[in-house]
C-alpha cells in the first residue's frame, strides 16, 4: 500500500509540473488527435454519462460534450491537482462538465453510473491496473463500455522500448500487449470486444460490462 501511495505521488508531482505547458503544440497535435479518434468510436447520444480517466487538462471531456451539445453529463478525473485546475479553467463554467482530483484505483462515483469511459495514454502509469479495471467495472452501467488507448507492445521492438522505459521513468509501470489487455479485462469481469489501431504502436482496446 505504501509503495502504491509513493508511486501515486510521483505521478502527481510529474503531471503537476507539466500542467501549464500540456496544451502546447505537441500535446495538441498528438494527444488531441488520439483522443478525437477514441471519442469518434463512441456511439454518444444525449443524456448519457461519460468519464475520462486521466483527463489531463480536460480536452477530451469538452470535445465529447460538444458532440451532443452538452446534453448529458461529462466527467474527468486526474491524479494531478494542477491538471484539474487547468481543466476547470479551460472549461470556463461549462454546464454538465465536472472535473475531480482522484486516483483511478478509487473512482469517486456510485456504481452503475457511466455509459462510456475512456482512458488515453495514461494506463501504463497505473500501479495496480487490475484494481483500476475493477473500479471501471463497478462504475460502468450494464452494457457500458471502456476504451483504453495506449502504446501496445505486440512487437519485438516495442517490447525492447518498454524495458528501457521501465528503467528510465520511475512513474512508468508497464505498457501491455493485446493479449495482456484481454487478460486484464477478463479478470475484472469485462468482455473484451476488439482493438483498433490508431497510429502504430498506439491501439485502443474496447471492452463491455456484462
Amino acid at each position: 500500500m505504501e509503495e502504491a501511495h509513493k508511486h501515486a505521488r510521483l505521478n502527481e508531482k510529474k503531471w503537476d509540473s507539466r500542467a501549464e505547458t500540456y496544451d502546447k503544440l505537441f500535446h495538441r497535435f498528438y494527444f488531441h488527435f488520439t483522443q478525437k479518434r477514441v471519442v469518434s468510436l463512441l456511439n454518444l447520444h444525449e443524456n448519457q454519462c461519460f468519464l475520462d480517466v486521466g483527463c489531463g487538462t480536460g480536452w477530451a471531456v469538452r470535445y465529447a460534450a460538444s458532440l451532443v451539445k452538452n446534453k448529458g453529463t461529462f466527467y474527468g478525473i486526474d491524479i494531478s491537482s494542477k491538471m484539474i485546475e487547468k481543466a476547470d479553467k479551460n472549461c470556463g463554467g461549462c454546464e454538465n462538465i465536472y472535473f475531480y482530483k482522484a486516483d483511478a484505483a478509487a473512482l469517486p462515483f456510485e456504481s452503475d453510473f457511466f455509459d462510456f469511459i475512456i482512458c488515453t495514454s495514461s494506463f501504463h502509469h497505473y500501479f495496480n491496473p487490475s484494481k483500476v479495471l475493477d473500479e471501471v467495472y463497478r462504475v460502468l452501467k450494464p452494457r457500458g463500455k471502456i476504451y483504453i488507448a495506449d502504446v501496445t507492445t505486440d512487437g519485438f521492438i516495442m517490447k525492447m522500448v518498454e524495458k528501457w522505459l521501465q528503467k528510465k521513468e520511475p512513474e512508468h509501470i508497464k505498457q501491455y500487449s493485446t493479449r495482456e489487455f484481454k487478460t486484464l479485462f477478463t479478470k475484472s469481469g469485462l468482455n473484451y470486444i476488439t482493438s483498433k489501431l490508431i497510429t502504430p504502436p498506439m491501439k485502443v482496446h474496447i471492452a463491455e460490462k456484462h
